[in-house]
């Protein structure tokens, strides 16, 4: 068939429409004789109507007149036909009889018919036939004439100037098919440019496919050595527990000594590790604000010249207007100073280190091309250096913890490890861009707060001296010996302690005790009953009971993603004796406080 209107760029003429309104008879057939478009003017003269003959024979259509015994209009435009298609070249017929079908509302029947028939093939590029273009001119009139004898002058004439017409017909019919197979060209040629137009797009999609594979699988490795590292840093701050209350009783008997103050040291420093690592793995406790990082460059703004060197250009650019986020501030900073430090050894020879905020807003195509991050308006905090760059390999392995490119003594391979988990546990999220030679940018986004959600999440301590008491604290605790440490401490403080080793025991001791406990000091994570459990069905029995949490970690479904809830007291593992006598007085003055309405 005549193509339809284009319907990409420019729309085109119309060539279907213009075909079937032409005033000319066309019937356009495929090469097994089946009619597949018909001009208007064609429908009117043979009294039919389009949905009733596209799509059938043409013979099935136009049969020879069954009253006309000899009737030849279907074998002679067989034969023509044939010829065409053998040929491949336009066959003019001589006029033929050929009776049109009446509808049945006009009466049936036959009705006879003169017609001047041409037969014009349409060809591939290739030289395929593709269709014929069966043109006729309906001569029934002239057909008529002579058969009423008009004089032989102007019958000749007429015939003469029939023939010009025809051959007239013939020339332009030509042009048309010329045309015709320049415009079914144009369009093949559009369709091809089409189909390696989305092949391109469907390239892209896969190779965006793959990368969103890649982060997911990045983003899950990550997310398992968190959980190992969190695990570890648990159990090691259980030990150095033990190891600050043991070594400050052994201080405290036998005075100042060189080897236990060797121990102390020893345990700061591995404390301070295992912060590291409770910080990659997003367990570690924050006390969020309502924070600007406008000000948190600002007053980091000395620090950060002296920490990078004269060597190094610093440039800190913010912008006014910048979106509250919230945030522990001191993470914030320590953040702000980590990737300071790592732009600063990225530039042993001196270099440029730029620090920038800016508001954006991260839409649905950047959320799909980044795993895990949610569409909305953020504050960005960019760090750029013109350091020596990553290369790709690097870069997959760059927050991982205990990894490093420095040399063997020159860094512990925690402090974008440890940068990762802080922005993570703030909820934000942080990407690498990197080439080798040229210099490494971290664009870290943190999602927008409202204004008025800017309280302190974090406990004020309303009392920090180093006091006794006499109250009664029941201390639930599954590890032995840090049950015991803390135990010791608290008697010596003073206080009547009571232990348990589980939440069943501390939950049967709180039912069968008639005089009141003031405090209950738990851990978090415990074998059965979590410590949040303990809590409230120790203050269902009683009501007026402190209560001081406690543990190496923070468990998202306990604590909600490591975030103290508001008022609620925590003490962090590893402490020492001091830290947790003055971490009770306050939670037990605290209490007293609420009670007496002040």
């Amino acid at each position: 068939m005549l193509p339809a209107k284009s319907t990409a760029g420019d729309p085109g003429p119309d060539f279907k429409a213009i075909f079937e309104s032409s005033p000319n008879l066309y019937l356009v057939l495929d090469p097994h004789l089946r009619i597949v478009a018909v001009s208007q003017a064609y429908l009117s003269a043979t009294l039919t109507r389009r949905e009733e003959i596209l799509g059938r024979d043409i013979f099935d259509v136009f049969p020879d007149n069954p009253d006309d015994l000899g009737a030849t209009g279907v074998s002679n435009l067989l034969d023509s036909l044939r010829r065409v298609i053998a040929l491949k070249r336009p066959d003019v017929m001589a006029v033929q009889k050929y009776d049109i079908q009446r509808p049945l509302p006009e009466g049936g029947g036959f009705e006879v018919r003169h017609w001047s028939p041409v037969n014009t093939p349409v060809l591939s590029q290739d030289g395929d036939l593709i269709y014929i273009i069966h043109r006729v001119e309906d001569v029934t009139e002239f057909v008529r004439l002579k058969e009423a004898h008009r004089a032989q002058g102007d019958l000749a004439e007429e015939l003469k100037d029939q023939a010009s017409r025809m051959e007239v017909e013939v020339f332009q019919r030509a042009q048309e098919i010329q045309e015709t197979n320049r415009q079914l060209r144009d369009l093949q040629a559009h369709l091809e440019a089409r189909v390696a137009e989305r092949t391109a797009e469907l390239q892209e999609a896969i190779q965006a496919l793959k990368q969103s594979e890649e982060q997911l699988r990045q983003s899950q490795k990550m997310e398992a050595v968190g959980r190992l590292a969190g695990g570890i840093a648990h159990d090691f701050n259980n030990l150095l527990t033990v190891m600050f209350s043991a070594s400050q009783a052994l201080e405290t008997k036998l005075g100042e000594d060189k080897n236990l103050e060797a121990i102390l040291v020893a345990s700061e420093r591995a404390a301070r590790l295992t912060r590291q690592l409770l910080a990659f793995s997003r367990q570690q406790i924050l006390a969020p604000h309502a924070i600007d990082l406008n000000a948190s460059l600002d007053g980091l703004g000395p620090i950060l010249q002296r920490l990078v060197g004269e060597e190094i250009e610093l440039q800190v650019r913010t912008v006014p207007g910048l979106r509250t986020i919230f945030a522990d501030p001191g993470q914030i900073e320590q953040v702000i100073l980590n990737l300071a430090i790592n732009a600063r050894d990225a530039m042993p020879e001196g270099g440029r280190l730029v620090i920038e905020t800016q508001n954006v807003d991260l839409d649905e195509s950047y959320a799909q091309e980044h795993h895990g991050v949610a569409p909305g308006p953020y504050a960005k905090l960019a760090v750029s250096d013109t350091g020596h760059g990553m290369d790709k390999a690097t870069q997959a392995r760059i927050f991982e913890p205990f990894f490093t490119t420095k040399e063997l003594g020159k860094g512990t391979g925690l402090g974008l490890s440890t940068v990762f988990g802080i922005v993570k546990q703030s909820h934000g999220h942080i990407w690498l861009y990197s080439e080798p030679g040229v210099g490494t940018t971290f664009k870290i986004y943190f999602p927008e707060i409202p204004q008025d959600h800017g309280a302190s999440l974090a406990m004020t301590a309303t009392q920090t001296a180093d006091e006794g008491g006499n109250e009664t604290i029941l201390l639930v605790e599954d590890e032995d010996q840090v049950r015991e440490v803390a135990g010791n401490t608290l008697r010596e403080a003073g206080y009547k302690v009571l232990e348990a080793r589980n939440g069943d025991e501390a939950v049967e001791i709180c039912l069968q005790s008639e005089a009141p406990i003031h405090l209950l000091l738990t851990d978090v994570i415990m074998p059965g009953m979590n410590g949040r459990k303990v809590s409230e069905m120790a203050i269902s029995a009683h009501p007026d009971m402190a209560v001081l949490f406690m543990s190496g970690y923070t468990d998202d479904a306990i604590l909600r993603h490591g975030v103290i809830e508001a008022n609620v007291p925590f003490l962090e593992k590893p402490f020492t004796p001091r830290k947790l006598r003055i971490k009770v007085r306050e939670t037990l003055e605290r209490m007293a406080q609420q009670a007496s309405g002040g």
